[in-house]
């Protein structure tokens, strides 16, 4: 019995003690298990920092980089050979070393790609002023611009010191029913709107296309009034003048003149004359000399 029980107690003793052991162990086991854990993740996050430091290296060669290119981009190195298209190269003809400014952007201006007619005539017809006075007074086509030039002006006033494009506008029966002017910024090719007048059905220009007198009228009246003829290789053009401040009212008593020339819209023609000398028909039909013209005096 005693060898039984200790046959017992000892095998369940070394059960017991193997099941100690095994518990033993198994600590052990989770232990290391926390351990290999930890290492992991140690060498997650080296790598994880290993991979952010070549990140942020890299950044830096770019920014470095680029501050390479905005060095030779101002011009303070010389290694980049100039080239059209090259950052160092002068683009344009405007606003570059030696040029004249640029012209400012402005919505009111309308490039004119020629200097022709046709091409003012559509430019005309996208203006913003046009297209809301058509839907305004109900005008559906053009009449062929006339080019009206500034005369002896210099004023430092782009409406007196510019030419401009003048055209009758017509309504869906035919009648004219306006008149529109624009500003002509030949030197960088664009316009402007200036003015519009209504032109009643009343009006006698409403069966009349702008220029109310034609260039042959001019013509006639220099040889009737003045035997002339035109000199060789001129022909007539349409001008306007800033007219001289004592002239308030064109029709007082005090300065009778009758003549137009004082706006685009109401121009003479002006014609060199056979003789050398310079002579301007206008409104009055009456052929008048330079020195006839009311042009405004001490202008810079």
């Amino acid at each position: 019995m005693s060898n039984s029980r200790g046959q017992a107690g000892g095998r369940g003793s070394g059960k017991y003690d193997r099941t100690r052991l095994h518990l033993q162990k198994q600590p052990a086991l989770i232990h290391r298990d926390r351990k290999y854990s930890k290492g992991d993740g140690f060498s997650t996050l080296l790598g994880i920092g290993l991979a952010v430091m070549v990140v942020l290296g890299i950044v830096l060669i770019t920014i470095i980089g680029h501050g390479n290119s905005t060095v030779d981009a101002s011009g303070t190195t010389t290694g980049v050979a100039p080239a059209y298209g090259s950052l160092n190269h002068p683009k344009g003809t405007c606003g570059n070393a030696g040029q004249a400014p640029c012209p400012v952007s402005d919505p009111a201006w309308v490039s004119v790609g020629a200097g022709s007619p046709a091409a003012v005539a559509s430019a005309i017809t996208t203006n913003q002023e046009f297209i809301a006075l058509a839907s305004q007074y109900g005008f559906t086509s053009l009449d062929i611009p006339a080019l009206v030039h500034a005369y002896r002006a210099h004023t430092g006033v782009d409406y007196y010191d510019d030419d401009h494009w003048v055209v009758s506008v017509r309504n869906n029966t035919g009648m004219r029913c306006g008149l529109f002017d624009f500003v002509f910024d030949r030197a960088h090719s664009r316009m402007r709107f200036s003015s519009y007048g209504v032109l009643t059905a009343q009006d006698p220009h409403a069966l009349q296309a702008f220029p109310y007198v034609s260039s042959s009228a001019a013509l006639s009246r220099l040889q009737s009034q003045r035997k002339l003829k035109v000199l060789a290789g001129t022909r007539p053009e349409l001008i306007f003048f800033p007219i001289d401040p004592s002239f308030p009212y064109l029709t007082s008593p005090v300065h009778k003149w009758a003549g137009g020339g004082n706006s685009a819209m109401n121009p003479m023609w002006h014609m060199s004359g056979s003789d050398r000398h310079d002579y301007f028909l206008g409104a009055d039909l009456y052929v008048h000399g330079q020195q006839d013209l009311p042009i405004t005096t001490g202008q810079p």
